[in-house]
């Protein structure tokens, strides 16, 4: 094969076969179109410097599978470069204190005791117990003569209860939490 010598004209056929498509796949999983050209111009690169593509049986299979490993290894870094919560400094916890944020808190605060105080006094006690107080599911249905299925069918509808009613103040403070810290 060609590719095997290092053909300029076999590797560019090879590009011009393939990059369009791996392209589109790359920037449908990334919703990033230059980041995704610049992934697979990088593969593209290394295939022609450093692979033997002579003992490669489906080129098509293994094009997209470098791309598919390019596109994890870019997640991979990206998720790595995040800083966690706890390891910022404290010279940014003053901003914590704005009236914006102390006014947002308060109301989301609010709200959670409202809807927590419309949960049925049952699934309340549960939910309490098991998010205040840090309770197993088995340390709640001892406690409460329920069944642990019960229980977690208790947990598993006020998390669901919550996530639904608290949903804007859960986006808002999100914002508001972005914008503190940028």
């Amino acid at each position: 094969m060609q590719c095997r010598e290092r053909s300029q004209d076999a590797f560019n056929i090879l590009f011009h076969r393939y990059f369009d498509d791996l392209l589109q796949f790359a920037t449908r999983q990334l919703k990033d179109r230059e980041l995704a050209e610049e992934l697979v111009m990088d593969m593209m690169l290394k295939l022609w410097q450093h692979s033997d593509i002579t003992n490669i049986q489906r080129l098509d299979q293994y094009l997209y599978r470098s791309i598919k490993n390019a596109i994890i290894s870019h997640w991979r870094k990206k998720a790595l470069s995040f800083v966690p919560l706890e390891d910022l400094t404290e010279a940014r916890e003053p901003l914590t204190s704005s009236a914006d944020y102390n006014m947002m808190d308060t109301e989301v605060q609010k709200a959670y005791q409202n809807k927590l105080a419309a949960l049925s006094p049952q699934r309340r006690m549960v939910y309490t117990m098991s998010r205040e107080q840090e309770m197993t599911n088995n340390e709640i249905a001892q406690q409460t003569n329920l069944s642990v299925n019960t229980v977690k069918n208790h947990l598993k509808a006020s998390l669901s209860y919550f996530r639904e009613n608290l949903k804007t103040y859960t986006e808002a403070t999100l914002i508001l939490f972005l914008s503190i810290l940028f």
